[in-house]
């Protein structure tokens, strides 16, 4: 039975209407929130920064560090993003009362967890009406000596609020809160040391034919591209911060490929010429050019994945790849100053065990994310990025990079200027901390491995690196340092590392290409020519680009079809034969089709006892033909006989496939020869009697000649 709402109770779907005219009345308040006067809910803005009506872009923030006799001078575009006139438009900036007292403040006002520090305008600009949709642009300045707020040495918050008139009144409606350093004309601070690294790695694009999977490494050198924007940056950085350049080894050796000419995979399987030999050959002069006589950090060839290499017992290879560096580095960038004995593990993270096998390659030091090795306890300030880590090969200088910083470069965030302006304040707000400590504290900058900043960005970190508060020290000095007394966690290599390694399958096959490759390379008579291109394949699977990504598979794959296709081309050519003797020869053919002379052994496997086969000795067969080796043997019955034929190597390793050989003997064995000859004899004895009979009865049975007399008689006539 249904039951029913008592007499005068309100229905459900009354109900919910009510709840629905509610909700909408206190939603009125928070809507009309933005159009409030700057001192009335100003700190609520960021709740409602998706409905306000404007949006509000920054162009240019100057100078990059505010000194006295400086004019602070900030341009950007306005864009009314609703549907109403924006009236009266004003550009302010606001500047806090004081400075921020600690890093962990600058980063909750530059994520918009805190509005307090917003301060009093300082500087206004009137803008015309704005109608719905239309954009302006604005400048707004006031000279630095006539802001009283700014005192002493540090950070201040800068803001940019735009206030406009609308039907609901008139109010803010954009803000954007930045950072603005501010140094007095009288330095009370010791600069604080800076160690740069400026990585310039790429990803793996070369096959083991020679080719490039695409030309996208073109586009990366050009002067817009990624590695010729990080290139101009560092060399214009580079004398203030004596940065450490970290290369690739890998991408040398393929700038120098392109240079000379290259060929790159289209996508129907065909190769079509590359269109950056011009690019490649003028960005790696340039290299050269600036980084003759610095200090330069050579990555293991094609910076595999050091931890997931130890990790499955390929340490080996990490050794390999160390030579392949020092090799191509000589050759390709000779006038460099190589730091060898200093490794920097993928992210900044390396678990104890591969420290170790580092530290037994010759690795004294090692780059590291600062929360490897984080200290024991809170600290109200930025420590020095140094600590001492043990191994069972020795002691390891840890060259501990800011964590802060770190994330900065690889995350910056939308908006490239702001994200620049807040790294530029996060090294001012680190000397603020400890200002009298000077270079006894040096923190480590760590970007990303393969890092793709905006121009803007790029330009920003430049002015950082020209900052009074910073002070060059280099990645080598920071490593002869002592570290200081702080106690620090042991050393962490988190879970979310693990995840990301190369997996112990994919190593796997990896190693079945290694000795695929060794194979290969017995038979060779000059191993130059196609080894060292199937071996680079090889380091290119095991890079840690591939870290995380399933495409390594398709790669593995297609390497894997090439290594194939060049083993194959030694082989045995199948046929069938007949053995018509007691003893003989097989004539077995062997075809090279490969571009140089190979050395095999032929070795022949019959699989029944019918025939005997006699050992080959080692042979040579030229470069695009075929040989046909005479294989002695005896056959013993007869009968079809399947031999495996299979080539070795001349130390004795099976090489390729077992190719089966028909094989069908028709002679006879011993003793059916003798039984066979004597019975021909008797049969040829036989007939000879056979006929002597025949001639003697045929003689018997033939009339004698008439005599004279019998012809007289004949021929007498009668009387």
């Amino acid at each position: 039975m249904t039951r029913r709402p008592p007499a005068g109770a309100p229905s459900s779907r009354a109900r919910a209407l009510g709840l629905a005219v509610l909700t909408l009345l206190l939603a009125v308040p928070l809507t009309l929130s933005p159009g409030l006067p700057a001192g009335h809910g100003a700190g609520a803005a960021p709740a409602v920064a998706a409905t306000t009506p404007a949006a509000l872009r920054l162009t240019s923030i100057s100078p990059d560090v505010a000194t006295a006799g400086g004019v602070l001078r900030v341009t950007g575009g306005i864009t009314n993003t609703g549907r109403q006139e924006l009236r009266d438009v004003e550009v302010r900036l606001r500047l806090s009362a004081t400075r921020l007292g600690s890093r962990a403040e600058l980063a909750a006002v530059a994520e918009g967890r805190t509005t307090s520090r917003d301060g009093d305008p300082i500087a206004t600009t009137t803008l015309p009406d704005l109608d719905a949709g239309g954009t302006t642009t604005f400048a707004v300045s006031r000279a630095l000596d006539e802001i009283p707020q700014l005192t002493g040495f540090g950070v201040y918050v800068l803001g940019v609020e735009v206030l406009a008139g609308r039907p609901s009144g008139f109010g803010r409606v954009a803000m954007v809160r930045t950072m603005l350093p501010w140094v007095p004309e009288q330095p009370d601070f010791l600069p604080t040391g800076y160690t740069w690294l400026w990585p310039l790695v790429s990803r793996p694009t070369r096959l083991s034919d020679g080719t490039f999977s695409d030309d996208v490494l073109a586009g990366e050198m050009s002067a817009d591209g990624r590695l010729g924007r990080l290139l101009d940056a560092g060399t214009r950085i580079q004398d203030a911060a004596a940065l450490t350049w970290v290369i690739d080894p890998e991408l040398l050796s393929a700038a120098a490929d392109m240079a000379d000419g290259y060929r790159v995979q289209a996508p129907d399987g065909s190769t079509v010429p590359g269109g950056g030999s011009g690019i490649a050959g003028l960005w790696l002069d340039r290299l050269r050019t600036v980084t003759a006589g610095q200090q330069v950090l050579p990555l293991p060839y094609a910076d595999p994945d050091l931890v997931a290499l130890n990790r499955h017992g390929r340490a080996g290879d990490i050794v390999r790849a160390d030579a392949s560096a020092e090799a191509t580095f000589a050759d390709v960038l000779p006038l460099a100053g190589p730091v060898s004995d200093i490794a920097w593990p993928i992210n900044g993270f390396v678990n104890r065990s591969t420290l170790g096998v580092l530290r037994g390659d010759g690795r004294t030091a090692a780059v590291l994310d600062g929360r490897a090795v984080p200290p024991e306890i809170d600290l109200s300030y930025t420590p020095a990025g140094r600590a001492d880590l043990a191994t069972r090969s020795g002691k390891v200088a840890g060259l501990l990079a800011d964590p802060g910083l770190a994330d900065q470069l690889r995350r910056h965030g939308p908006d490239p200027l702001l994200a620049g302006q807040r790294v530029l304040a996060e090294t001012a707000m680190i000397t603020s901390e400890l200002p009298s400590t000077g270079t006894e504290r040096s923190i480590v900058v760590m970007p990303p491995r393969r890092w793709d900043p905006e121009q803007a960005f790029l330009d920003r970190l430049v002015a950082t690196a020209d900052a009074p508060w910073t002070a060059a020290v280099p990645l080598r000095t920071l490593a002869q340092t002592a570290p200081p007394e702080i106690d620090r966690q042991p050393l962490d290599y988190p879970s979310v590392q693990r995840r990301l390694e190369l997996p112990g399958l994919y190593l796997r096959a990896l190693d079945a290409m290694h000795t695929s490759i060794s194979l290969l390379r017995a038979i060779l008579t000059d191993p130059a020519q196609l080894v060292p291109e199937l071996e680079r394949s090889v380091n290119l699977l095991e890079s840690s680009w591939w870290r995380g990504r399933p495409s390594r598979v398709n790669r593995l794959d297609r390497e894997k079809d090439l290594l194939t296709e060049a083993r194959t081309s030694v082989r045995v050519q199948p046929g069938n034969f007949t053995f018509s003797s007691r003893s003989g020869t097989i004539p077995v053919t062997v075809a090279n089709e490969l571009d140089q002379e190979v050395e095999v052994v032929l070795r022949l496997d019959p699989q029944t006892p019918r025939l005997r086969v006699d050992p080959v000795e080692a042979f040579t067969i030229g470069p695009k033909s075929k040989r046909q080796i005479p294989v002695s043997a005896s056959a013993v019955a007869s009968g079809p006989v399947v031999v495996d034929a299979q080539l070795h190597t001349p130390g004795g390793a099976a090489y390729g496939q077992p190719v089966p050989l028909q094989i069908s003997i028709t002679q006879y064995g011993t003793v059916a020869l003798y039984i066979t000859a004597v019975a021909a004899g008797v049969l040829f004895l036989a007939a000879g009697v056979r006929v002597l009979r025949r001639v003697v009865s045929a003689r018997r049975q033939e009339p004698d000649p008439p005599t004279v007399a019998d012809q007289a008689e004949v021929t007498e006539p009668v009387p």
